[in-house]
């Protein structure tokens, strides 16, 4: 083989690798995802599964392979009435954080000046990392007999109201959850909204009320589910608020998973629970993403 040969058959190597960098490097970026998805998601999931099928002897585990905690689990009272509430206050939860957010987010991208929507982002941003904790702690503050509304009440009607312990005081701590998020993901969608497109329906003559209802909610309309369904998803899996704003009065998914490991370590009959709860997250996740396809299909 001559050095023009051997040029040619090193360029043509070269060509090949090139041309198939653009699909390898794809797959290489996305291996410590896959492996932080199976060790930290996958791996303790499973674990998970088949811890339910485990027995509980003189207060340890032991494997097993028994349906019994299933059957015990999903066929009790107290598995149903919590599932019952738990999801009919996430679901209340999801419907209120839409109210409250897509006018909130509305205003944030179309009514505020740009410096005040960049500092009203950034007042949302915080919360998200800041401790929820703490954040019920000052909740409890405000609405237990002795807080700040029933002080001004007392000072101006003299009257008391019982706020804390109720469904008022929870679906607040839920709120404090969820409407952050809500607000920041209804925001980038409002903001990503072509500017034309209400533009033209102002010079056609259509009033704001029907450019908000019949041209930005419909471009918005994934972003409205996803800011739904995330919502459902924080206050079905929440523990803090139903724990501390109504004393687990009645008890939630979660807290019946605390109550369950709390009597005679029972890990694998919470461990049920805990996948039940998983399975209809996603069964939640699976219809919205399936409607939002349908109605994308029907336009």
């Amino acid at each position: 083989m001559t050095l023009v040969e051997r040029m040619r058959s090193g360029l043509g190597r070269r060509g090949a690798r090139t041309a198939a960098s653009p699909a390898v490097l794809p797959a290489m970026l996305g291996v410590p995802v896959g492996l932080w998805q199976a060790v930290f998601f996958a791996a303790p999931l499973g674990f998970l599964v088949v811890v339910t099928f485990w027995t509980v002897k003189s207060f340890r585990l032991e494997p097993d392979f028994s349906l019994a905690n299933w059957e015990r689990i999903l066929l009790s009272g107290p598995f149903q009435r919590a599932l019952l509430y738990t999801f009919e206050i996430s679901l209340l939860s999801a419907v209120l954080t839409l109210l409250v957010a897509l006018p909130a987010a509305y205003t944030i991208a179309f009514r505020l000046p740009r410096w005040l929507r960049d500092l009203a982002v950034t007042l949302l941003i915080v919360p998200v990392f800041s401790s929820y904790m703490l954040r019920i702690y000052a909740w409890q503050i405000v609405l237990s007999p002795g807080g700040i509304i029933n002080s001004v009440l007392r000072f101006l009607l003299d009257l008391e109201l019982n706020l804390l312990g109720g469904q008022i005081s929870l679906q607040v701590g839920l709120l404090t959850l969820t409407l952050p998020v809500a607000i920041l993901i209804l925001v980038m969608a409002f903001s990503g909204i072509d500017r034309t497109l209400i533009e033209a329906a102002e010079n056609l003559g259509c009033r704001r009320v029907r450019v908000i209802w019949h041209v930005m909610l419909p471009s918005i309309r994934r972003a409205i589910a996803l800011a739904g369904s995330t919502a459902f998803l924080l206050a079905f899996g929440d523990y803090i608020s139903p724990l501390f704003m109504t004393g687990s009065k009645p008890p939630t998914l979660s807290i019946l998973i605390v109550d369950t490991v709390k009597s005679g370590s029972q890990w694998p009959r919470a461990s049920v629970v805990g996948v039940s709860m998983l399975v209809i997250l996603a069964l939640v996740f699976l219809a919205v993403a399936w409607a939002g396809r349908a109605g994308k299909g029907g336009k």
